[in-house]
């Protein structure tokens, strides 16, 4: 019995030492894509996930998109999402000064974006409001791609369920008190007006859209529209005038 665990011990510290050598170290990244974890384990992911590099986020993500619903239920119970979060959050706090840590930042909010394309993932970030309120104190970072990401999923979570609604609503609010803004768009309105980048204009007017039209109320519809539309500024209404190709008009708000 002794020898038979000490077994399984020897070859799990062997099938994790041949991993971590394919990966290499963080100093590899450039010269290696993404790792091969395409038969890797959960608990196998969970420990890659405690070595923050693109190497293995995007080995990561890939693990992710390819898992069936036992593989990913099996990765959130051992708190894989907790981790992706908190990954995130500190590295939206480090700033993205370096290039490095940028693309850290973006491999690392796909991953957040493949568990919440798979079913279980929405069903058990729903179940769980906290994960959705993390989520958005990623919008605290100046990396304009991640913070795409996160309103493209908060705008799929809204037009998701009612429960997901409802929890968009939250997070806004919940990001509104972090930052000690006056309304719960604030962070909206302001990314809005602070960009030309015309694909990210067209993210953020999907949020507002997807906001309105999440629910089914037509009230509570008319309530969210003229919210919007006070929030609009006469600088705003120009810059979205100037890309007529888009079709962008604030009364389709």
């Amino acid at each position: 019995m002794h020898s038979s665990i000490m077994s399984v011990k020897s070859d799990g510290k062997k099938k994790w030492a041949a991993v971590r050598g394919r990966l290499g170290s963080s100093q590899d990244s450039d010269t290696q894509q993404e790792a091969n974890l395409e038969s890797a384990d959960p608990e196998l992911c969970i420990r890659l996930l405690q070595v923050p590099t693109v190497v293995n986020y995007s080995g990561l993500k890939r693990r992710l998109e390819g898992s069936d619903q036992t593989w990913m239920v099996q990765f959130l119970e051992l708190s894989g999402l907790d981790l992706l979060l908190e990954a995130l959050d500190r590295l939206s706090g480090r700033g993205c000064s370096r290039i490095a840590d940028a693309l850290l930042q973006l491999t690392c909010v796909s991953c957040v974006r493949a568990v919440m394309n798979s079913s279980a993932g929405i069903h058990f970030i729903i179940e769980n409001e906290g994960y959705i309120r993390k989520l958005s104190q990623a919008l605290d970072t100046s990396n304009t791609m991640v913070k795409k990401q996160v309103f493209e999923l908060l705008a799929a979570l809204s037009m998701f369920s009612t429960d997901g609604y409802r929890l968009s609503l939250d997070a806004l609010d919940h990001y509104k008190a972090m930052k000690t803004q006056q309304y719960r768009f604030s962070v909206i309105m302001n990314e809005l007006q602070g960009t030309d980048n015309v694909p990210y204009m067209v993210t953020l007017l999907s949020v507002i859209n997807a906001l309105i039209f999440g629910t089914d109320d037509l009230r509570q519809r008319d309530k969210m529209r003229k919210e919007f539309i006070g929030r609009f500024s006469t600088t705003l209404i120009r810059s979205l005038a100037s890309h007529p190709e888009q079709g962008f008009t604030v009364v389709n708000c």
